[in-house]
C-alpha cells in the first residue's frame, strides 16, 4: 500500500495549497503585501503544507520555504503568475519570475500557461514581459512560447479567439511558427480570429511583417476550408485584406471540393463574387465534389444577381455543365427558380438555345419542368416557341408522355398541377404515346420508376387512395346535407309571408306572382333535389363494399350535384332579398343580390385559374382562334345554370 502511493505520488506530484493572503495580494497587485507574506518571519503561520518544523532555520531552508510558497496553486490549479499574468500587474509578476523562473512554464488544471492567461486577457505587458525573458535565455523560448493548452491551443490563438490584437502582433514577431500551429478543431489562429470576428487580431496578423516565415498551415481550418473560406462566410469585410495577402487562395478547395467562389454564390453575396472574379475570374471554372460550378449554385439557390453577375463577368459559363449534364437552366428548374431564368433571358436573349439542351439522361429544362409538376415554368417555357415540345429522353418519353404518366390513377381534381400540365401540353398537339394508349399510364409509371417493387408499393398506395376517398365522401356529405336542410326550410318560409284566411286564395304565398319569387321557387327546389341526390351518392360512395370504380364515379356525379345545389341555393337567397325588399330598397336589393349570385361565379374562377393560365399558353403557342371554345365552354358553365332558373320561371 506505501508503495502504490509513492507511485501515485510520482506520476502526480503533490500540490501546495496556495496562501489565501497571497491570492489576495496577487489579485490585487499589491506588491507590499506580497513582499510581506515572502519574508521568513511568515512561512510557518502561512505555509499550508510545512516541509520542515525545527527552530533552527538556515537561509537554505528560507529560501526552500519561499519556494514553496509561489508554488501553490488554487483549486483551478493557477499559480500565483497565472493570477498576476491575467490581471496584469507587470511589476509583481517580475517579481515572481525573478524569484522562481519555473511558474512561466507552470499548467493549470486545463494545461494553460501564464502565458495563456495573460494572451486570453489581452495583458500585452505580461507577454512582451515572457518574451523578453525567454530572448535573456532564463527559459526555453520555443516551449513556453508554443505551449498548448487542453484544447490544442497556443497563446496566438487565445490572443484571436479575445480579438486581442497587440498581444498577437507581439506573439507573430517573437515566433511566426505560432500562426500555423493548429488547434484541437483544426484551426490556425488567423481562420479562428476570422470565425470569432475578432478583426483586429486578423489585420494584424494580416499585416504582419513575419509571414514569410509562415507555413501553408497559417491560413487552414476545418474541413481543408482556408481563411478565404472563412471570410466569404462570416467576414466579408476583410475579404480584400486576405487576398492582397494570398491572391491564390481563389482556387482553394475545401473536403467538398469547393472553392470561396463557390460559398459566395450560395450565400447570395453580391459584392463578394465582384470582388473574387475581379481577382481571379478563372474561379468560375472549378467545379466542386458533384460537378457543380458557381453559376449551378447560384441557380440552385436561387440568386438571381448572383447568376446575372456571372454571366456579366465570364459569359462563357453560361455552358457549363454538370456531373449529371446539367447546364444552370436545368438546375433552376429542377430547384423551382423560374426567376433565375427569366431574368437571365431577359438580359442574354441568346440563352435561349439552352432551354432544349439535353442532359446525360436525355431530359431538357421541360421534362424536368413536368417532373416536378412545376406549372409556372412549365407554362413559360410553352409560351416560348423556339422550346422543342417533342424531344425524346434516353428512356424514350417526351414531355407529354410524362406528364401524362404522372397522372394519378385515383380521383383527382381536374384543375391539379398534373392534370393541368397533361391539358396544356395535349392542347398544343406535343406528342405522346401515352394519350394514344400505346402505353398504359400504370406501366408508365413502373418504368418511370425503375423500381423492382412497384407492384408492391401500388397495394399500399391504392389502400390509401381508398381512405381518401372515403375522407372525401364523408366530409362532402356533411355539405349536401346541410344545403337540403337550408333549402327545405327556405321552401316553408317563403318571403312575403302566406295570404290570410279571411282573404281570397287563402294559405297561398302572398308574392305568387311576382316573377323573381317563381325563380326563388325554382332554384330553392333545384338545389334541394341536387343536394339530396348528391347525400345519396356520397353516402353510397362512402360505403366499403363498393368497387373503386363505381365508387370514383358516385363522387364525380355527386360533387357535380353538389357544385349544382350550390349555385342554386345562392340564387334562391338573392330572389328571396329582392322580392322581400320593397321598391324603394331597390338599389340595396341589387346590390345583395350581385353579391349572392356573383359568388358562386367567384369561386369557380379562382377554383379553374389553372384553366386561364392553360388558356393563355395555347393562344401564345397557337393562336386565338384555339381558345374561342374553350372560352365559350367556361361561359356555359358559369352561367348556364342562372339562365336555366331565370328562363324557367317564365313558363
Amino acid at each position: 500500500m506505501a508503495d502504490l502511493e509513492v507511485l501515485s505520488s510520482e506520476v502526480q506530484p503533490l500540490r501546495i495549497a496556495m496562501n489565501p493572503k497571497l491570492l489576495e495580494a496577487a489579485t490585487l497587485g499589491d506588491k507590499t503585501s506580497l513582499d510581506k507574506l515572502l519574508q521568513p518571519e511568515h512561512f510557518s503561520e502561512d505555509i499550508a503544507i510545512t516541509m520542515v518544523k525545527d527552530i533552527a532555520i538556515t537561509m537554505v531552508e528560507d529560501a526552500e520555504k519561499q519556494t514553496n510558497c509561489l508554488l501553490g496553486v488554487t483549486l483551478e490549479g493557477n499559480t500565483v503568475l497565472h493570477i498576476v499574468a491575467s490581471q496584469g500587474h507587470l511589476e509583481l509578476a517580475e517579481e515572481i519570475c525573478h524569484r522562481e523562473r519555473s511558474l512561466l512554464e507552470a499548467s493549470n488544471m486545463r494545461i494553460d500557461t501564464p502565458l495563456h492567461h495573460a494572451a486570453r486577457a489581452g495583458r500585452d505587458n505580461i507577454v512582451s514581459l515572457i518574451i523578453q525573458l525567454a530572448r535573456e535565455g532564463w527559459i526555453e523560448a520555443r516551449r513556453v512560447l508554443r505551449a498548448r493548452n487542453m484544447d490544442e491551443a497556443n497563446a496566438l490563438h487565445e490572443a484571436a479567439k479575445h480579438n486581442h490584437g497587440r498581444v498577437a502582433s507581439a506573439l507573430m514577431e517573437e515566433d511566426a511558427e505560432l500562426a500555423s500551429m493548429l488547434n484541437s478543431a483544426g484551426m490556425s489562429p488567423l481562420y479562428l480570429a476570422i470565425i470569432k470576428g475578432s478583426l483586429d487580431v486578423a489585420k494584424a496578423l494580416l499585416q504582419s511583417s513575419s509571414w514569410e516565415r509562415a507555413s501553408p498551415a497559417s491560413y487552414v481550418g476545418p474541413n481543408k476550408k482556408t481563411v478565404l473560406h472563412a471570410a466569404v462566410l462570416l467576414r466579408p469585410e476583410i475579404i480584400e485584406d486576405i487576398l492582397k495577402w494570398k491572391p491564390m487562395l481563389t482556387k482553394c478547395v475545401d473536403s467538398s471540393l469547393r472553392t470561396p467562389l463557390h460559398y459566395a454564390a450560395l450565400e447570395g453575396h453580391h459584392d463578394t463574387v465582384k470582388l473574387l472574379l475581379e481577382h481571379d475570374p478563372f474561379a468560375v471554372c472549378l467545379a466542386d465534389a458533384n460537378g457543380l460550378f458557381p453559376i449551378h449554385i447560384a441557380a440552385k439557390r436561387g440568386n438571381v444577381s448572383i447568376v446575372d453577375q456571372i454571366l456579366q463577368q465570364c459569359p462563357e459559363t453560361c455552358k457549363l455543365i454538370d456531373k449529371k449534364g446539367k447546364n444552370f437552366f436545368h438546375v433552376a428548374f429542377q430547384k423551382r427558380k423560374l426567376d433565375v431564368v427569366q431574368k437571365s433571358l431577359y438580359k442574354k436573349p441568346d440563352l435561349k438555345e439552352l432551354l432544349n439542351e439535353q442532359d446525360n439522361k436525355g431530359n431538357t429544362p421541360l421534362h424536368i419542368a413536368v417532373k416536378n409538376g412545376d406549372q409556372r415554368s412549365v407554362h413559360f417555357l410553352l409560351r416560348d416557341r423556339d422550346v422543342n415540345v417533342d424531344i425524346i429522353n434516353h428512356r424514350g418519353f417526351t414531355p407529354c408522355d410524362l406528364a401524362y404518366a404522372k397522372l394519378d390513377t385515383s380521383l383527382r381534381w381536374s384543375m391539379n398541377a398534373e392534370a393541368c400540365i397533361a391539358s396544356c401540353l395535349g392542347s398544343i398537339k406535343a406528342s405522346s404515346d401515352l394519350k394514344s394508349v400505346k402505353l398504359s399510364i400504370g406501366e408508365a409509371k413502373e418504368k418511370l420508376s425503375g423500381d423492382d417493387k412497384f407492384k408492391e408499393k401500388s397495394f399500399s398506395t391504392r389502400d390509401k387512395e381508398i381512405d381518401k376517398e372515403l375522407d372525401l365522401s364523408r366530409n362532402l356529405g356533411f355539405a349536401s346535407v346541410l344545403i337540403a336542410t337550408v333549402t327545405f326550410a327556405a321552401g316553408f318560409t317563403v318571403p312575403g309571408g302566406y295570404i290570410a284566411d279571411d282573404h281570397v286564395g287563402r294559405g297561398t304565398a302572398v308574392l305568387s306572382k311576382e316573377y323573381a319569387f317563381k325563380v326563388f321557387l325554382i332554384s330553392d327546389a333545384f338545389a334541394l333535389v341536387c343536394s339530396i341526390v348528391a347525400t345519396f351518392w356520397f353516402t353510397y360512395a362512402g360505403t366499403l363494399v363498393v368497387d373503386k370504380h363505381t365508387r370514383r364515379r358516385a363522387l364525380l356525379g355527386a360533387m357535380v350535384c353538389l357544385w349544382a345545389a350550390f349555385m342554386a341555393m345562392s340564387t334562391a337567397f338573392a330572389m328571396g332579398i329582392y322580392v322581400a325588399l320593397p321598391p324603394s330598397r331597390k338599389r340595396i336589393s341589387i346590390l345583395l343580390c350581385i353579391i349572392a349570385l356573383g359568388a358562386p361565379v367567384l369561386t369557380n374562377l379562382v377554383i379553374n385559374r389553372n384553366t386561364f393560365s392553360v388558356m393563355k399558353t395555347m393562344a401564345i403557342r397557337q393562336g386565338y382562334r384555339h381558345v374561342i371554345m374553350p372560352i365559350i365552354d367556361l361561359m356555359i358553365r358559369l352561367l348556364g345554370g342562372y339562365a336555366i332558373f331565370f328562363l324557367l320561371a317564365m313558363l
